[in-house]
């Protein structure tokens, strides 16, 4: 597996810089947080670092080879990237949808190869959507479509993985769930997994290490205890933040306090 890295990276839109000279290294067999306001960047940085938005300078290098000198093909081979979605309109089944994460390996035309079928039948099993596989994808649920948009990201066979927002607009068990697979496959599988996550609780839950962004740069990086100090919070957000410890694990717990 390969450690992905963003070395002194700008981004920038129309209207201005949006990241600024950012450093950060994601290792094989960690999830990485991405944490920080609404609009601080967290998207922009997962489209650099997945080959979707060149930077306006510095690099994204896989195992030191930057990704724009390699095709987009051979990327993909290697990196996947989830985007936020909140609904998926298409009418194609999910085994159907899953089995475009092979493209990069066939190509969009030439027929599944028994290796083909092997893996996105591995895949459905993993994600626990046997069940579901000749649904429509536009029928299931918000987090069976979660699920089944992970599946087809897992079909690529990547050693790295990208999510923007995995959780967002699901409920709690759907949350557990998404997450409890996103860990298993960087702790057992060794896959370097970076995710995006608005709930700090969530995130300090799952995650090995944090990324908290904010003013165009990255406020701190470390683990959820070394991140998740009340007074580094309270500032980038603003707003005070308690933080005190989970009732069953040694992780931090953030609870905003009341603004009266």
């Amino acid at each position: 597996m390969k450690t992905l890295t963003a070395k002194n990276l700008t981004c920038a839109y129309e209207d201005g810089n949006v990241l600024e000279y950012l450093c950060l290294e994601a290792h094989p067999g960690e999830v990485l947080a991405l944490i920080g306001p609404n609009g601080v960047g967290k998207s922009t940085l997962l489209r650099a670092m997945s080959r979707l938005l060149r930077p306006r300078h510095g690099s994204v290098q896989l195992a030191d080879v930057d990704l724009w000198n390699q095709s987009p093909r051979r990327v993909a081979r290697q990196l996947a990237m989830a985007p936020q979605v909140s609904e998926t309109h298409w009418a194609i089944t999910v085994k159907d949808m899953i089995a475009l994460g092979r493209a990069p390996h066939r190509g969009w035309l030439l027929p599944l190869s028994r290796k083909d079928h092997r893996v996105i039948e591995n895949v459905i099993a993993q994600t626990g959507l046997s069940d579901l596989q000749d649904r429509p994808v536009n029928e299931l649920s918000g987090g069976e479509q979660r699920r089944a948009i992970l599946a087809r990201v897992l079909a690529q066979e990547p050693e790295v993985m990208l999510l923007d927002e995995p959780t967002s607009h699901l409920d709690l068990k759907y949350q557990a769930e998404i997450m409890g697979l996103v860990k298993n496959l960087a702790h057992k599988d060794g896959l370097t997994v970076i995710a995006s996550l608005h709930d700090l609780n969530l995130a300090a839950l799952y995650a090995d290490r944090m990324a908290l962004l904010s003013g165009k740069r990255l406020a701190k990086v470390g683990s959820p205890r070394e991140v998740l100090q009340p007074e580094c919070l309270s500032e980038v957000y603003g707003l005070p933040v308690v933080v005190t410890q989970h009732p069953l694990y040694s992780i931090p717990m953030v609870t905003p306090t009341l603004q009266t």
